[in-house]
């Protein structure tokens, strides 16, 4: 597609625009959100080009949805024509937004005609060494005989079996037990490959809740990311209030929002 000296390229991979994309990434303020990552791996990407010369790229989700929007440096002055351009031609309804993403949020912001915040991101994690741990709490990894219980007990963590099933295959969860009963799990996995953040989750059994075990799994979980010198992040829904709590008594603080925009 056309525009002016404009030509959007459709191509297969993330791999092919890695040197733009490292560029978009490590401009941020903050670390990607793995919610947002999941939907970028399957999105359709697009390369902007004029005179041949890449100059940026955009990813769109389902529904014609953007996800990333980045312009090099260097024709900065054409970002906002250039999505303008985006929207109209690709009949972009709607945008996906980390309030950290400050280019996008400047963008957005003069064409929405509403927005919302739809989730919470946890990039900044103050330890509480004068919290007392729960006491008689071992922690191991999953293993296959866990696979049933978590199921049983899943609550929108995973979103299908098979997935729980990888996670115990990665050697990515942690079952946290009192007596030789599972009260609940933790989980971690790689945002992007190459970088140090691990995006952190936990789920507490019903009759459990309640009691702090969910806060000392999140603190867990933090540690033990920080031991192997990982970045431990993680974020929630807005409506999520549980999950909110629970995140910031353990020591988190929601400094930024993901933002949904509609053109």
């Amino acid at each position: 597609m056309e525009i002016g000296q404009l030509v959007y390229e459709e191509i297969g991979t993330l791999n092919e625009i890695d040197d733009l994309r490292n560029q978009y990434l490590d401009g941020l303020l903050e670390a990607q959100e793995l919610y947002l990552e999941l939907l970028v791996r399957k999105a359709k990407i697009f390369v902007i080009k004029t005179a041949d010369k890449r100059i940026g790229y955009f990813l769109l989700g389902d529904d014609a949805t953007l996800l990333e929007y980045y312009v090099t440096p260097e024709n900065i002055n054409q970002v906002d024509t250039v999505l303008r351009a985006i929207i109209q031609e690709l009949s972009v309804k709607t945008a996906l937004c980390k309030s950290f993403d400050l280019t996008l949020l400047s963008c957005c912001v003069g064409i929405q005609k509403t927005v919302k915040a739809i989730g919470i991101h946890f990039r900044e994690y103050r330890e509480k060494p004068d919290h007392i741990n729960p006491e008689n709490i071992t922690v191991r990894l999953a293993i296959n005989g866990d696979e049933r219980h978590i199921i049983e007990i899943n609550e929108e963590i995973f979103e299908h079996d098979e997935e729980v099933r990888e996670y115990i295959r990665k050697k990515q969860i942690l079952i946290f037990e009192k007596e030789k009963e599972i009260i609940g799990f933790g989980i971690f996995t790689r945002v992007i490959e190459g970088r140090p953040e691990y995006d952190i989750g936990m789920l507490v059994d019903k009759k459990y809740r309640r009691r702090g075990y969910g806060e000392h799994i999140i603190r867990y979980l933090a540690d033990y990311c920080k031991q192997r010198e990982w970045r431990p992040i993680c974020g929630c829904a807005i409506e999520n209030e549980g999950s909110r709590r629970c995140l910031e008594k353990a020591g988190y603080i929601g400094r930024y929002r993901l933002l949904k925009f509609e053109f």
